[in-house]
Order: C-alpha cells, then structure tokens, then sequence
C-alpha cells in the first residue's frame, strides 16, 4: 500500500513540475497576446480615432481615443460578472457619456445563451447585441433600450450595467 501511494507520490509531483513549468513558458506569450487584442480593440471601440494614448487615474490605465491631435473621446477596460463568468470589455464613450462601441476581450458563459453576447449574425460584421450600445448615452442604458439576449438575461444585465456604471464612474472623476 506503502509502494502505490509513493509512486502515485511521484507521478503528481512530476506532472506538477511539468504543469509549473510550462506555466512558466507560456506565461510571456499569454500577457503579450492579451495586450496585442487589448490594442486591436481600441480600435473597434472608437473607429474614428487615429490614435491612442494610454494615462493612468486612480492606478487604472485608460486610453484616450485621438484624431488630429484631438481628444475624441476614452476607452476603458470594464469587468461585469455575468452568469458563469466574468465577462471583460473595452467601453469606448466621448466626454459626454455616449458609447462610441463595446467589444469584449474575454467571457465564457453559457455556450448558445450568455455567449451570444459575441454572436455575429450572417452578413454582419459586429455582435448584434453589442451594436445596440454604439449612440447611446451611458444613463440611458437599461433593458428598456438594449434587447436582452432571450434566456441570458444575467448576462444581457450585467453587461448593461458595468458598460452603464463604468462611463458613468469614470467621467465624474475624469471631470
């Protein structure tokens, strides 16, 4: 009995070993792909800048959106805990409030219910859902005005109120 719990003893610390180091490996690559779709997002948020410059308030990096050396607008990273997971964005907004564009980073919901959030429909080029938000003022945003995703309400929600909350926040302490 003695002899099995020591092999089984050895296999799990090999293939912790194993686990930890390519942890290690890929952990560069992982943070460097993180940040290439955060930069690629940028855009998709705020399709009229040229260019963006990343400042610091309150120890939250943001992005100002700029054009002609203008500033058009922000972009933030939001963070909603949706039904299954946390679900991250990119908010683009203009100084008064309203959403330039919404596209998320990173969620895992629900396969065919919340993740429909990042649904494309045939002949489109944007999720559906996340279109709705583009021209809306940030205290205007409720399930009034954005269609929930039909039984993903949870997610459809929480989406609407960190988009909501986040603008909201961040322009009373930008101003």
């Amino acid at each position: 009995m003695i002899r099995y719990g020591l092999i089984l003893l050895i296999i799990c610390l090999c293939a912790s070993l194993v686990l930890s180091l390519t942890y290690k490996v890929t952990q560069a690559k992982i943070e460097a792909q993180l940040t290439a779709d955060e930069k690629t997002a940028l855009k998709g948020v705020f399709e009229g800048a040229t260019s963006f410059e990343d400042r610091t308030l309150d120890d939250k990096t943001y992005y100002v959106a700029k054009k002609d050396g203008q500033d058009l607008g922000y972009i933030t990273k939001v963070e909603a805990k949706g039904y299954s997971s946390t679900i991250v964005m990119m908010v683009g907004f203009d100084k008064n409030g309203t959403i330039e564009g919404v596209e998320v980073l990173n969620q895992q919901e629900t396969p065919g219910l919340g993740a429909k959030i990042i649904e494309v429909k045939a002949g489109e080029k944007q999720p559906w859902f996340l279109r709705q938000f583009a021209g809306k003022k940030a205290e205007d945003l409720n399930l009034k005005n954005i269609q929930a995703i039909t039984a993903a309400t949870i997610t459809s929600s929480a989406v609407i109120e960190a988009v909501k909350k986040s603008v909201e926040e961040f322009l009373a302490r930008v101003k």
